[in-house]
């Protein structure tokens, strides 16, 4: 967890749970949730809970959200369905470090006091009760919930684990084929950010996205094999894009020497070329990077591609929430 996040946290009495990445507790009596990206600091998503009472919020709620986000610096976005306020930050540029938690207290007094302006009332997100919620752990994500709607989620969740578990295999040839034919797209992004200079992580991640869809495409439902087959033939792909890479510096060069020689030519010394230990120690080097980079870049993706599509969500109670009694609800 960012440090002056959890210190932000102790300083408010608020829960920190930093192996999770979660700060929570009631601001101006309003129960938020401040959640880290688990790949990076600088970056969390507010959550608050709260539903019209019985004025309506002038402003409307929506429209003060977006017109928030020029008054703070870090505020990426802001958004507001009825029962829940979600905000998420980040912090870019310089000294950014220095100011963004000011800027993240700042948001949360003023969101939360205009919340008791209004008269919007904490509730359950799903059927906007006022008792009985609890914050919940859905799939990573933040949600205060009444037992009987969080049964609900729990019901659904479980369905959608049994449905995907009766879908089979699928067509595992068909998939493999897929996954040739979709990394091609991944290989060709690689060569051009190659061309340009760089080692992206965006050439490894379109590779295993092209990877994938082209194992659904052709494979159908693409399960833990076939998330484990996309991933080793995006890492083969990428050795082949690299090799690529290599045949057009070594036309590059000898073509300035003579015109005669063509791509194929160069194509097929690479063997040759890396006997050399300067050549292939930048290759080692080029594919390390790369294959470092596609995996920060991937992550992600493959994690939720396997949840989606195996079903697998984990969810968990984290804490009873208690309201104060000055926004209307029980202490």
């Amino acid at each position: 967890m960012y440090k002056k996040v959890k210190q932000y946290g102790i300083a408010n009495g608020l829960t920190v749970e930093e192996k999770a990445g979660l700060v929570y507790g009631l601001i101006n009596g309003y129960f938020v949730l401040i959640q880290q990206y688990p790949t990076t600091d600088a970056k969390h998503t507010v959550y608050l809970w709260a539903k019209p009472g019985t004025t309506q919020p002038v402003p409307a709620t929506a429209d003060y959200l977006n017109q928030s986000r020029s008054r703070f610096q870090y505020l990426q976005s802001a958004s507001y369905n009825g029962s829940k306020i979600t905000a998420e930050f980040q912090g870019l540029g310089f000294q950014w470090g220095q100011k963004y938690v000011p800027c993240l207290d700042a948001f949360l007094k003023e969101v939360t006091g205009y919340c008791q302006s209004n008269g919007l009332l904490p509730c359950c997100e799903g059927c906007g009760t006022e008792s009985g919620l609890n914050l919940y752990q859905v799939d990573g994500y933040g949600h205060m919930l009444c037992s009987s709607c969080y049964s609900n989620v729990a019901g659904q969740i479980q369905q959608n684990a049994l449905k995907k578990k009766q879908q089979g295999s699928g067509n595992v040839i068909g998939g493999i084929v897929g996954a040739l034919l979709g990394s091609l797209i991944g290989v060709a992004a690689w060569v051009l950010i190659y061309q340009l200079g760089y080692i992206s992580a965006l050439g490894g991640l379109v590779m295993v996205i092209c990877s994938m869809k082209g194992y659904e495409l052709l494979g159908g439902r693409l399960n833990k094999l076939g998330i484990a087959i996309t991933c080793i033939v995006s890492i083969l792909m990428l050795l082949f894009a690299e090799y690529i890479c290599l045949s057009i510096e070594i036309y590059k060069v000898y073509n300035d020497w003579s015109s005669s020689i063509t791509f194929t030519d160069a194509f097929y010394s690479v063997p040759y070329f890396l006997n050399e230990p300067e050549v292939m120690g930048a290759v080692v080097k080029d594919l390390l990077i790369g294959f470092v980079l596609m995996a920060v870049g991937a992550f992600g993706t493959i994690k939720q591609t396997y949840k989606e599509n195996t079903g697998t969500v984990s969810t968990r109670m984290v804490a009873p929430v208690t309201m104060s009694s000055q926004n209307g609800m029980n202490p």
